[in-house]
């Protein structure tokens, strides 16, 4: 496998977090290992790419036992704010998590993080 270019990455979490109006946002494999992030001074980015592979084996497990289908996005919105984590495959059995956390007055979440998600898969092929 090919290494990833990790200043590449970081870059489409800086614009991916300006156009969404985010205070962070991170990559990281479903067992939570961070990857790349980008996030302003005060956000532990190994305590969200953690968080963000325990939601995702929680809600998967889940996912299985009501035979939901494919997981495609988890949402948790919050008094003070919201933090949204979509699965990115890349591969027959890898997975990776693409998490941004933002204040709770951010309505359209889903345009930049998608946009993110699919140059992200693009420069990991």
């Amino acid at each position: 496998m090919k290494r990833p270019d990790y200043a590449e990455l970081a870059r489409i979490l800086e614009e991916m977090n300006e156009e969404g109006g985010y205070y962070a946002s991170i990559l990281a494999r479903d067992d939570g290992l961070l990857i790349a992030s980008a996030a302003n001074a005060s956000t532990n980015r190994e305590i969200v790419a953690a968080m963000a592979g325990y939601v995702a084996s929680t809600v998967e497990r889940m996912r299985n036992e009501l035979h939901l289908g494919e997981l495609t996005e988890i949402s948790v919105r919050c008094t003070e704010g919201k933090a949204v984590f979509r699965k990115i495959l890349r591969g027959k059995d890898q997975a990776l998590i693409l998490a941004a956390v933002m204040p709770r007055h951010i309505r359209y979440h889903s345009r930049a993080l998608g946009k993110g998600a699919t140059r992200i898969r693009k420069l990991l092929k």
